[in-house]
């Protein structure tokens, strides 16, 4: 299992709601976090940050950021754009760790740790799909950054043509399945530091992900799926914006996932993750059957 991890950072936790009513799961990079921000986009996430202060305790809101990175990375930004608020959870390294936070320290989920395999395991299967996908003429580049002992194994694929790109995705899904790895495939993003004209190709444990954890949490609170809320900005968030009861695209989402969700704000950033809570919000949570929570420690 995992240790408790203190993050070097000083902001606040957001208080802990003491009957949870509601579940929001926020993609961190470029949807909550703009990497470039204008005044304007930093007083939005100011804004935010005390709207859900006021929201854990008024409506049970449980706020958590769902992301690729690695909960150093995310750490390394907190402290770098100097947020206030650290949320309740943080689903990092995409979904492959949940953890709860608590006056500063990190606590990972005993029961998500259960349902992962040691990270030998999850390398071993992921060189034997890469190689076999080189083989057969799919090359793919590994990623570097990822801490010792991730279970997620990250890779790029450079683009071709359109006709050649789709069937060699579909090679790396198939590919993958085949190994029983998980596999996340979503276009780069270079607002977020990603290289230009190359997929994603992340490689995790079957059962894991971001549609994994929204499924987790909510039913460990018994809250039902009308309450929960996602958003996201690109193609790797798509699934998690489906499995929530409201799930909301920022406005300045790629194309890919534009695409492929409906549900588009007209505002970017943390101005949309606002507009959407305070109006699904605005009064108390409606009377709705709620399911029976988990009996699980954290």
């Amino acid at each position: 299992m995992l240790p408790s991890v203190r993050p070097r950072a000083e902001p606040a936790s957001l208080p802990v709601p003491r009957r949870v009513g509601a579940v929001a799961f926020c993609d961190f990079d470029e949807t909550y976090l703009a990497h470039a921000p204008t005044a304007a986009e930093v007083a939005d996430r100011e804004a935010l940050e005390d709207f859900l202060v006021e929201a854990a305790g008024r409506h049970g809101l449980l706020f958590g950021w769902v992301t690729g990175s690695s909960l150093p990375s995310v750490m390394d930004k907190v402290r770098a754009h100097r947020l206030r608020r650290l949320p309740h959870f943080i689903a990092c390294s995409l979904g492959t760790e949940l953890l709860y936070l608590r006056d500063g320290v990190a606590h990972p989920d005993p029961s998500w740790q259960e349902r992962l395999p040691e990270p030998g395991r999850l390398a071993s299967l992921a060189e034997a799909v890469t190689a076999e996908l080189a083989d057969r003429g799919v090359p793919l580049v590994p990623q570097a950054g990822r801490p010792p002992g991730s279970l997620v194994r990250s890779h790029y694929y450079y683009t071709r043509t359109p006709a050649s790109d789709e069937r060699s995705l579909a090679l790396v899904r198939s590919t993958a399945e085949r190994h029983s790895l998980g596999v996340g495939v979503s276009r780069c993003n270079p607002a977020a530091g990603d290289p230009e004209n190359c997929y994603d190709v992340d490689f995790l444990p079957a059962g894991c992900g971001k549609r994994a954890v929204v499924r987790h949490v909510r039913r460990a609170y018994g809250v039902p799926p009308a309450d929960t809320f996602a958003f996201g900005d690109s193609g790797n968030d798509l699934e998690m914006l489906r499995e929530a009861g409201r799930g909301v695209l920022v406005a300045n989402c790629t194309t890919e996932a534009r695409s492929g969700h409906p549900d588009v704000s007209g505002l970017p950033y943390a101005a949309a993750i606002l507009a959407v809570l305070r109006d699904e919000l605005r009064d108390e949570l409606r009377d709705r059957p709620r399911e029976e929570p988990r009996k699980e420690s954290r």
